[in-house]
């Protein structure tokens, strides 16, 4: 083989290796939130919590409140991290937490209580890919 192709696999393999690639942590959702008989809730808040517990060590939430038609989309979230931390990262896991470590990507959805919150007259219909959560006011 001749050197500069050695060198070009080298490099290659370096770039590879260090490389941030994207990984999803928590897809694109999206939520009705309406009263048990299907008024939508305006302005209520609906609390995204997510974290991938293979690259990083701290987690990540965000409250998003409802539309005047109870509706809220959680935006993708996503991480980047090279082929190194990604071998790396659940050891330094484990190193942290021990028997009580973690892994992979985790993400969670949840209605804030007491938040001022009003319901509409309108009746909601829940379209296609969208989860509902009934609430009593």
């Amino acid at each position: 083989m001749s050197r500069k192709l050695k060198w070009g696999i080298v490099l290659v393999a370096v770039v590879l290796i260090l490389y941030p690639f994207k990984t999803t942590v928590a897809p694109e959702q999206h939520f009705l939130l309406v009263t048990n008989d299907m008024h939508p809730v305006k302005d209520a808040l609906i609390r995204q919590i997510w974290q991938n517990y293979s690259l990083e060590f701290g987690g990540h939430e965000e409250d998003l409140p409802t539309d005047v038609h109870g509706r809220v989309t959680l935006p993708k979230r996503t991480i980047r991290a090279n082929l190194i931390w990604r071998i790396l990262g659940p050891f330094a896991s484990i190193a942290g937490q021990g028997v009580h470590a973690s892994f992979g990507a985790h993400y969670d959805v949840l209605l804030v209580p007491g938040h001022g919150t009003k319901a509409s007259d309108e009746v909601a219909r829940q379209q296609p890919g969208e989860y509902m959560y009934r609430v009593e006011l």
